[in-house]
């Protein structure tokens, strides 16, 4: 089976090191030939060889939503999860608008275009939060709105003609994920529930849990359904304070809370990406051990201790070999014990370990 991936970052690096195992051959697409997945595919393709690039796959998937126009015409047909359900992602108003036509529980929300942005934050009322439609991804293009002068630096930050997600600034208890996976036979599994914690609206850290929460785990299932999925499906939540359950974004790829998955469940989220795309059969989600995962954020190896990491048992380091930036996910560190308890204490020494300081 030869497999295309759109994108070079570390997802797709996942995915092709997952992929060996099963005796697969990669190719990816991506303009940076030294990018964590171009490194190790069989085949690196610059977007101008896209042609090129699909006569080589059986199959293309993707590991990043925001592809060219020019390249997604051309994979069109071959691209699973399809790209209609990407193009739900693209854009965050397209995918608050399907939440909401399709009934599913999230923040208020409206819309607006740059030039009205003012006055509709002032009608829709403050605290609430603005996001940019567009390549929105690590908290990215997103802004805190608690009075109307907040607003300022959302139109220094962006130009004329853009438009915007307003939504209400949610009192959550906490955030959590679940991914699930289903095949082109409507078979479908879900992975735990994770735990998640952010810093700075980027994922630092999470831990896998037995809490089963019904309602998120059937929306999952119903979203896969509604979009004819055929892939992986990763839906965060935030659970309020009262109790309810509302939607905050889905991604229809790997996603960096599953990366637990790797070493903690029976079958990783990148293994069983390529076992719904490419006809097989879906692989066991259920936890091997309680996990967890740590995101090395701008850092260098050389600024933590390695040896102190390496020696917490159960911790497994996965570095992606990219350009160090500040905010950067250069790589994580995977977790397994015994228990959840004994995760949240080797999270604590983590942290010490890479930042300097103890859990938020």
């Amino acid at each position: 089976m030869r497999v295309g991936i759109l994108g070079g970052g570390q997802l797709g690096w996942m995915t092709i090191l997952e992929g060996r195992k099963l005796g697969f051959d990669f190719f990816v697409l991506d303009p940076d030939p030294k990018a964590p997945a171009s490194r190790v595919a069989d085949r690196w393709f610059p977007p101008e060889r896209v042609e090129e690039f699909i006569r080589e796959c059986h199959v293309i998937t993707y590991e990043f939503e925001h592809i060219e126009e020019e390249v997604l015409k051309k994979v069109y047909d071959l691209t699973t999860p399809s790209l209609s359900v990407l193009e739900v992602k693209r854009s965050r108003l397209e995918e608050k608008g399907f939440y909401r036509r399709r009934g599913y529980p999230t923040a208020d929300f409206t819309y607006a275009g740059y030039e009205e942005l003012e006055r509709v934050v002032k009608d829709f009322g403050l605290p609430c939060v603005v996001k940019s439609e567009r390549l929105g991804y690590d908290g990215k293009g997103q802004y805190r709105i608690y009075q109307q002068e907040d607003i300022k630096k959302v139109l220094s930050n962006h130009a004329p003609g853009e438009r915007f997600l307003v939504e209400r600034l949610i009192d959550f208890n906490f955030e959590f994920s679940i991914i699930g996976v289903r095949d082109a036979k409507g078979n479908t599994r879900l992975y735990p529930t994770t735990i998640n914690y952010h810093e700075r609206g980027v994922l630092l850290y999470n831990k896998s849990t037995s809490l089963k929460i019904k309602e998120a785990e059937e929306i999952v299932l119903s979203l896969m359904e509604d979009l004819n999925l055929v892939g992986l499906l990763a839906v965060e939540f935030f659970y309020t304070w009262d109790g309810r359950v509302l939607i905050n974004e889905l991604a229809p790829r790997p996603h960096n809370t599953g990366h637990y998955s790797l070493d903690a469940c029976y079958t990783s989220q990148f293994e069983n990406l390529l076992r719904a795309i490419c006809g097989l059969p879906l692989g066991s989600t259920k936890l091997k051990a309680s996990g967890g995962m740590v995101n090395l954020l701008g850092v260098s190896l050389e600024d933590f201790d390695l040896h102190r990491l390496l020696s917490i048992e159960g911790a497994k380091l996965y570095w992606y070999g990219k350009e160090k930036r500040p905010g950067r996910k250069m790589g994580h560190v995977n977790l397994v014990a015994h228990s959840e308890q004994e995760v949240e204490e080797k999270i604590e020494k983590l942290l010490e370990i890479i930042y300097h300081h103890e859990p938020s």
